[in-house]
């Protein structure tokens, strides 16, 4: 079985099929740990928000595929020492309750837009997002534009990089129909594999949060592996293509599709090639003001290897956000 961090530095459409191909689906039965933050009522469901520090504009953190509000600690200790920061899990991850399509681009965003009005965390936002959490920010920006004040891509996943295997060829998910997509799953759908054994201890670079934390992790990783389902995964994918092409579309049809809006790219330093960073280099020239920070002594969990990086980036973000108030709105 592949370690927790080769799982995450796959392609995103590959580790959606490794995991639910190689995971197992039994009740994971390790005990909860107490959460961070709060239980939010959303209408019927609870989701775990965990806000610290005080100050505008609040920072809200999206995580990555499999993360949680957990890996977030060493970024949101020092956040909240100049503003208000608030990170949660998406329905269905640590402490949050499950949703009807879990990990989908409209729950996601729908869910985040209801929690923190249901939680009283007023805009304008600056949002960080980390790997696929780079998606969900700008699919909210997207949609919301005006809560939105900046924003920091924190190793994003670019338009292209969601790849999946069609006839024996690694295809980008942008360049597949529906029809083509679906015939990707069906078969891990119809036979799924056997499962295969938990993990029982955080991998690099998790083991660099304090202990209460790492066991924390472990519980809500295990708990996540337990409850993929491959049908949820398509419904996932799907959602993710979609959401992908209508960011790309957008990206290609301005120069700056986000005007002047404060944004600042991260990428890691380690493990990487020349196409990768001409990609995040292109996410950069989303605003006329972005700016790219390349970590060089992080892969891809930013947060973890080098926060004071990502702390400084949300740093700038806030500044420059101060003095932008014209939010960038799609055109008819």
């Amino acid at each position: 079985m592949l370690s927790r961090h080769a799982r995450r530095c796959l392609t995103l459409g590959a580790l959606l099929v490794f995991a639910g191909s190689h995971v197992a689906r039994a009740q994971d039965t390790l005990k909860a740990p107490p959460p961070l933050g709060q239980l939010v009522d959303i209408g019927g469901r609870r989701l775990h928000l965990h806000c610290t520090g005080s100050g505008t504009p609040t920072v809200v953190v999206e995580s990555g595929s499999s993360s949680f509000s957990i890996e977030w600690a060493p970024v949101q200790e020092k956040v909240a020492t100049f503003t208000r920061i608030c990170s949660y899990d998406r329905a269905g991850f640590a402490w949050s309750d499950r949703g009807p399509e879990e990990n989908t681009v409209e729950e996601t965003v729908d869910d985040l837009h209801l929690l923190l009005r249901s939680a009283s965390v007023i805009g304008p936002y600056v949002l960080v997002g980390h790997s696929i959490g780079g998606m969900y920010v700008r699919a909210y920006q997207r949609r919301y534009p005006e809560e939105v004040a900046g924003l920091v891509l924190v190793d994003a996943t670019p338009e292209e990089d969601l790849k999946y295997l069609l006839k024996g060829k690694s295809t980008p998910g942008i360049l597949l129909t529906y029809d083509q997509l679906a015939a990707v799953y069906a078969p891990y759908i119809k036979n799924p594999p056997d499962p295969r054994q938990l993990p029982t201890a955080v991998d690099v670079p998790y083991d660099r949060l304090p202990p209460d934390l790492q066991r924390a992790e472990l519980w809500a990783e295990r708990l996540w592996l337990s409850r993929i389902d491959m049908s949820h995964s398509w419904i996932t994918a799907e959602s993710w293509r979609q959401e992908f092409v209508a960011l790309r579309n957008r990206r290609l049809a301005t120069p700056h599709a986000l005007g002047e809006l404060p944004l600042v790219v991260l990428r890691r330093g380690l493990r990487t090639n020349d196409v990768l960073n001409q990609r995040e280099a292109d996410l950069v020239a989303l605003s006329s003001v972005g700016r790219l920070v390349v970590a060089t002594q992080s892969d891809h969990e930013i947060q973890l290897y080098q926060p004071d990086l990502v702390v400084q980036a949300i740093r700038d973000v806030i500044r420059e956000s101060r003095g932008h108030h014209a939010p960038a709105h799609d055109h008819p």
